[in-house]
């Protein structure tokens, strides 16, 4: 899936590439070259995602209790986490 920026009206070069390196970070591409690099035990792939998974879990428990976060940072963490399991 290809990553397409386009430019509104009066953005400037600097504002087009922070929007850039925003999207290929969100989209994962670069962090699933590097992953891809070496081998991983299956055993140790598992391990990882548990881990992340529990603070994942953890991080949706401690920001429902805060006042000022909104709906969608919380369902974006439950998303990864239904996604993942």
């Amino acid at each position: 899936m290809p990553i397409v920026i386009k430019s509104q009206g009066g953005d400037n070069t600097h504002d087009l590439i922070k929007r850039f390196k925003k999207a290929v970070a969100i989209s994962d591409i670069v962090q699933k070259s590097k992953d891809g690099r070496y081998f991983v035990k299956p055993s140790q792939q598992r391990k990882v995602k548990k881990i992340e998974m529990n603070r994942l879990r953890k991080r949706s428990r401690s920001l429902k209790k805060m006042k000022n976060i909104s709906a969608v940072t919380i369902q974006r963490i439950n998303d990864r986490l239904g996604s993942r399991g």
